[in-house]
Order: structure tokens, then C-alpha cells, then sequence
């Protein structure tokens, strides 16, 4: 999306750990908004885009292995996932989250998947997937918020980071806005859910 000239990029970095199996339950992150709204001034912004990248700060220059599972041993999990997503709702399940959910900016999944073998004793065939639902996709005007944005993040059987600690770098296109009565009757239940 082309930045528009009212257009505000804001940047922020949230970490999270894998356990020794690869997983991490739902967790959240923050990004402060503060600065720009005001319920009693009736600002809030409206978010146009969020863009995330997944990086692995041990791993040579950074980046993160689209291969989530372990391969080295004949693998236990055939499916690893990682799910991320921006809401000004905290889910309480990160299975509730999709792209039908109130108050959900926007999705990332990433997900690993591998075929065994012929034999059934090794790998065959693995497949990496990257499906990513914006804000343009879910909410094309933009999504009007008068409170901080909510990071959620989980993770099943990424093996292949196991123990590790991932981080999400984040970066958020909005334009501040005016909001009428309407606007703020629909939008103030955002802050009673955070």
C-alpha cells in the first residue's frame, strides 16, 4: 500500500519462546497507540496496514527457516504452525481467531507439513505454506481503533526452533482521524475488551 500523505508508519519488535517441543501457547504483545488516540478528543487512527516478519536472531543473519519442523530425526509431528495476529481483542483461545473474528486486523500463518516416505520411516515429501490476510483483505477502508493494538502469537510443533526465542518485527500504516458520536459508540466497547 502506497503511504498517503496524513500517513504514519509506527515500528515495534515483540519476542516469544518455543518450549523444547516447539510450541508456544497464546501470547500478547502491545502496540502503544497512546500518541495518537483520544477517546475524550474524540482521535483514533486508522490502521490501512500491519506487516510482520518472523525473524530468528541466532540464526545466520536472521532469518527464520521457512521449514518449522525437524527433519533430522524421522519426525514425530508431521504439521507444525505459527499463527499471528492483530486485534484490539484478547482471545483467550488462539483457535477462536480467523478472519470471521470481531475485532481482528489481520492474520498471519505459517505452516510446515511432511509426508513420510514409501517406507513410512523417513521424510518425503515437506511442504511450507505463508498465508497472510490484511488489513486491505479484512477491513479495505481501513480499521478505526482508540486503543493500543493487541499482538497475539502461538506456535505447534515448531521443532525446528525448539527453545528458541523468535522475534515478530511489526510495522503499522495509519492515518490519524477525526471520529464521530457513531464512530465512538461502536469503537468504545474496543477498549472495554482489552
Amino acid at each position: 500500500m502506497a503511504k498517503g500523505s496524513r500517513d504514519l508508519i509506527l515500528r515495534d519488535r515483540l519476542q516469544f519462546t518455543l518450549d523444547g517441543s516447539g510450541d508456544a501457547a497464546l501470547v500478547y504483545g502491545r502496540v502503544d497507540l497512546s500518541d495518537f488516540v483520544n477517546v475524550v478528543k474524540r482521535e483514533g487512527m486508522a490502521v490501512k496496514e500491519i506487516r510482520y516478519m518472523i525473524r530468528a536472531p541466532t540464526k545466520p543473519n536472521g532469518v527464520l527457516s521457512p521449514l518449522l519442523l525437524d527433519t533430522v530425526v524421522a519426525p514425530t509431528a508431521y504439521r507444525a504452525s505459527i499463527k499471528v495476529f492483530a486485534s484490539t481483542t484478547a482471545y483467550e483461545n488462539i483457535e477462536d481467531v480467523g478472519i470471521a473474528s470481531p475485532d481482528v486486523i489481520s492474520i498471519l500463518e505459517m505452516t510446515s507439513s511432511i509426508t513420510g516416505d514409501a517406507g513410512g520411516i523417513a521424510v518425503g515429501t515437506v511442504s511450507n505454506q505463508w498465508v497472510h490476510w490484511g488489513t486491505p483483505d479484512l477491513h479495505p477502508e481501513g480499521y478505526n481503533v482508540v486503543s493500543d493494538l493487541l499482538i497475539g502469537v502461538g506456535a505447534d510443533n515448531a521443532a525446528a526452533q525448539a527453545g528458541g526465542t523468535l522475534e515478530i518485527d511489526i510495522m503499522v500504516i495509519g492515518e490519524p482521524v477525526k471520529l464521530n458520536e457513531a464512530d465512538m459508540t461502536e469503537m468504545l466497547t474496543q477498549q472495554q475488551d482489552l
